[in-house]
């Protein structure tokens, strides 16, 4: 078991033992919908992730060579804007890696792959100024040597151009109040990722956590929340009053990072 993922079983191992769920800080929410995961838990052959009207349409683990609906994870170039691709067929060769599929009930539909366990110097393969590793140093001075990245590449139907997520599963437990995570699709374009150490009581009252996370917030580059989920239990996913392209991103993410958990 990785370090990281000791601190969260312990982190969530002290929330499931109170009446307690993850914290919203709600001053800074103008709306919150809360939605419950279904399936997160339990069978993982043929297993099918859902809240509200967002669902995973495949779940796949063990990354197969060749078979993305987007095909060309086989081949790349260092330096150029596919150098992702070289990262994907290294670690297709490991258990570490999960494929989905999500859509929701206006036909949007989505694709990502995901890696865990990725090593920060992959990121450094010739010199290519959008690379989300060199967008996060330039830009939020966050990123740095780690050898357990957690690794996204999104692809939604409406848009050409990916998104990628780095989450590092190490500072995010060691320091969480000070980490962040970055959702990037150019330098201009991003959003940032916060643990969430907080939890709600059921009297009411908010509490923090001696160390760990439970769960993230995302928000947009003016510091505003958009979207929270909680890795408790069976998990929570939260949005706040946003439109609904950026709530259909929001869920991809969310559910990137409810997967992470089961590869």
């Amino acid at each position: 078991m990785q370090k990281w993922q000791f601190i969260v079983g312990m982190s969530l191992v002290m929330v499931s033992c109170s009446p307690a769920k993850m914290a919203v800080d709600k001053n800074n929410w103008s709306k919150v919908e809360e939605y419950s995961v279904k399936g997160r838990q339990g069978i993982l052959i043929n297993q099918k992730l859902s809240f509200g009207e967002y669902k995973t349409l495949t779940v796949k683990r063990s990354w197969t060579k060749g078979s993305s609906a987007f095909a060309g994870w086989t081949s790349g170039r260092p330096g150029y804007d596919d150098y992702s691709r070289i990262i994907g067929v290294e670690y297709s060769q490991k258990k570490q890696t999960v494929r989905f599929e999500l859509t929701d009930n206006a036909a949007n539909e989505s694709s990502a792959f995901c890696v865990t366990q990725v090593r920060s110097k992959d990121f450094v393969l010739g010199n290519n100024p959008n690379s989300l590793f060199n967008i996060s140093l330039d830009i939020l001075g966050v990123a740095g040597s780690s050898d357990n990245l957690y690794w996204v590449r999104l692809y939604t139907k409406n848009e050409n151009d990916p998104w990628e997520m780095i989450l590092d599963n190490e500072e995010a437990q060691r320091n969480s109040k000070k980490y962040i995570g970055v959702i990037s699709q150019t330098r201009d374009r991003y959003y940032t990722l916060h643990p969430v150490f907080k939890m709600e009581k059921k009297d009411g009252t908010v509490g923090t956590m001696p160390f760990g996370s439970i769960g993230y917030e995302i928000r947009n580059k003016q510091g505003k929340p958009l979207a929270a989920v909680s890795l408790i239990d069976k998990g929570v996913v939260y949005f706040n009053d946003i439109s609904n392209d950026e709530k259909f991103l929001m869920a991809n993410i969310c559910t990137a990072i409810l997967l992470q958990e089961e590869i």
